[in-house]
């Protein structure tokens, strides 16, 4: 089988560039091993995420599925007396304006995505990514794949996109550089999904987010009319030291985690087995090479406390798909590293978000500060829009992290001497 470019998963990362690709006039065939629906968190979508879904062409048809509007996102204190408010809203040469993006239980959302990039001529091999193929020189130049209905194909393609997921499948067979746990990989996340709890009136579709302490958080996420996901992300030793069940961890936490929260949840009932995913964060070092080059998840996740993942991957899709089709049609000036510019330029993204996390936890009364008084700055962020050049909230987030960490050089300097 031939294909000029070869996408391994067909998840969101998957599907958006299949679908990008499409739109450029660029055939695709995507591997997967799962079949749709199937259940996963990421439910919210930023501001920036919307606009890129209605840059694909998909809003009237994603709106259909009449999924929960989501305004912006209102962020609860340890006390119910402390909250701040940031709404969803898109930029233009103009400025700011109001706007909106949805709430998605993602299995129908990524089936969504699928069926798109299949209408739009994707073609689909059902079965596992075995290993690349790869030629004398080092070029990869397809991937074997292991059929699920029996015996092996080789799909031969000009580049090999590897949107897998956190299966990282290039980094797990030492194609790509190193990969090593994030800041947050000794993080985890225990959730389910819930009927009965309390929004907020009209716009009942916004995220709420609660906290307790550092790196103590819950989502609060509505997922249609009845439905609310709800997850907390907690560091791995607290759950561990609470000697429960997820199931018993859940219960208790409802209660217990925030007042405000307690309030929302005090009649709820759950319709969804308790999940748990531990030890999320991690970085691929050098994630593209000849013929070759990593998307989304596959190569970076941080943390999902600003809904990072699913904006970062619709905008890299973007960008590589450009690449993608700059490389078919003219070939590459540096043919070990053809996707080094892609590479950098997600970096930089990247860069920002882990920013945002580390100046929310590290630097809370600083951060506070920037939501009142570079109030555009941070919606531009909470939106998602991680690679603007002039944005004066990054700076002033950077200088007050560089602060923080500068003030604890010299304690720490003592503690280890």
């Amino acid at each position: 089988m031939r294909t000029p470019v070869a996408i391994v998963g067909g998840g969101p990362a998957g599907s958006a560039i299949a679908i990008n690709l499409a739109k450029r006039g660029i055939s695709s065939v995507i591997i997967e091993r799962d079949t749709h629906p199937r259940f996963h968190i990421g439910e919210s979508l930023t501001g920036e995420s919307g606009e890129l879904l209605r840059e694909l062409g998909v809003e009237e048809d994603l709106a259909a599925l009449n999924p929960p509007v989501k305004h912006g996102i209102r962020v609860y204190g340890p006390s119910a007396r402390h909250e701040f408010w940031v709404p969803i809203r898109r930029r233009d040469e103009d400025g700011l304006h109001d706007s909106t993006s949805w709430q998605v239980r993602r299995s129908t959302f990524d089936r969504f995505l699928f069926d798109r990039a299949t209408a739009l001529g994707a073609t689909v091999v059902q079965g596992r990514a075995v290993r690349p193929i790869v030629d004398d020189a080092g070029t990869v130049r397809g991937v074997r794949v292991a059929l699920t209905a029996g015996g092996t194909v080789d799909v031969h393609s000009d580049v090999l996109v590897d949107a897998s997921g956190q299966k990282t499948f290039l980094a797990n067979l030492g194609f790509t550089g190193r990969k090593e746990t994030g800041g947050y990989a000794r993080q985890m996340a225990v959730y389910s999904h819930f009927t009965g709890a309390v929004r907020d009136g009209e716009q009942w579709g916004n995220t709420l987010t609660f906290f307790r302490q550092k790196y103590h958080w819950c989502w609060f996420i509505p997922l249609d009319e009845e439905t609310t996901s709800i997850g907390f992300v907690v560091p791995t030793s607290y759950f561990q030291e609470r000697g429960e069940s997820p199931v018993e961890f859940m219960r208790r936490e409802l209660r217990e985690f925030n007042t405000e929260l307690a309030r929302r949840v005090a009649d709820v009932e759950m319709v969804e087995d308790v999940h748990v995913t531990a030890n999320y964060s991690y970085t691929v070092d050098r994630f593209c090479g000849p013929g070759w080059v990593c998307l989304g998840d596959a190569h970076r996740f941080i943390d999902p406390l600003f809904s990072y993942g699913v904006n970062i991957t619709l905008a890299e899709a973007r960008r590589l798909a450009e690449d993608v089709q700059r490389l078919l049609a003219d070939g590459a000036a540096e043919p070990d590293r053809p996707f080094r510019e892609f590479e950098e330029w997600s970096n930089r993204g990247a860069a920002v978000a882990q920013m945002m996390l580390d100046g929310f936890w590290e630097t809370t009364f600083a951060f506070g500060l920037l939501v009142r008084t570079h109030n555009d700055g941070i919606v531009d962020l909470f939106s998602g829009r991680l690679w603007m050049d002039d944005n004066p909230a990054v700076a002033e987030l950077e200088a007050a992290l560089t602060r923080r960490r500068t003030s604890e050089a010299p304690a720490a300097a003592v503690a280890t001497g």
